[in-house]
C-alpha cells in the first residue's frame, strides 16, 4: 500500500490539532517549571570579563533539572505518547524528503 505526500500531511495536521488540545490540557494541570536565565550587570565589563561571567554559569539550569528530577523520582515525568509519534512521523517524513 503507497501513502501519498498529501495523505500524510492530511493525517499530520488532524494529529498536530489534537496534540495541542491535549498539550494544553496537560500544560493547564501540571506545576510550571521556572523558566529564567539572568545575568545581572551592576557596571561596565570589558570583553574578557563579559566571557568570564558567561562561562562561569552552568551549562544547563539546575533548578530545571532538580525539577525534572523530583518529578523523574516520584514517578511523574511522562513524554506524551502523541509528542513521541510526532517526532517518528516528523524523522521519516524529513528523511522521506531528503531521498
Amino acid at each position: 500500500m503507497i501513502i501519498s505526500r498529501a495523505e500524510i500531511e492530511s493525517i499530520i495536521s488532524a494529529y498536530r490539532t489534537s496534540a495541542a488540545k491535549r498539550k494544553a490540557r496537560i500544560a493547564a494541570a501540571s506545576t510550571p517549571v521556572p523558566t529564567i536565565d539572568l545575568i545581572e550587570v551592576t557596571e561596565p565589563l570589558n570583553l574578557a570579563e563579559l566571557r568570564e561571567a558567561f562561562v562561569s554559569q552552568p551549562y544547563y539550569r539546575e533548578t530545571v533539572v532538580r525539577e525534572l528530577r523530583r518529578r523523574i523520582a516520584e514517578g511523574r515525568y511522562y513524554v506524551p505518547t502523541e509528542q513521541i509519534v510526532e517526532k517518528i512521523l516528523g524523522r521519516l517524513i524529513a528523511d522521506a524528503a531528503v531521498r
